[in-house]
């Protein structure tokens, strides 16, 4: 989800959270953060968490795309073959 859409989404993870939960963020430039959230999933659906088939497995996997085609966009608009460097 889009920093925007996360902050003002009352439905959202970060809103959900507790005052007192932990938290972690991946953000979009972060080249390892797509297989860090597809592993995320196959891990909630091996411990039973979700089913392949569950709309938060499914958005999951929409943010992961989503990062990777940000990433190779980028690279196209400043015509290089190299995405932008990971942070």
């Amino acid at each position: 989800m889009i920093k925007l859409q996360e902050i003002t989404d009352p439905n959202s993870c970060l809103l959900r959270a507790r005052m007192d939960e932990w938290l972690f963020v991946l953000i979009g430039r972060d080249s390892c953060a797509p297989e860090t959230i597809r592993f995320w999933v196959t891990e909630r659906i091996r411990t039973g968490k979700n089913s392949a088939h569950d709309t938060q497995i499914a958005e999951a996997l929409a943010v992961a795309s989503a990062m990777e085609a940000a990433r190779a966009e980028t690279a196209v608009r400043y015509k290089t073959d190299e995405p932008p460097k990971p942070i």
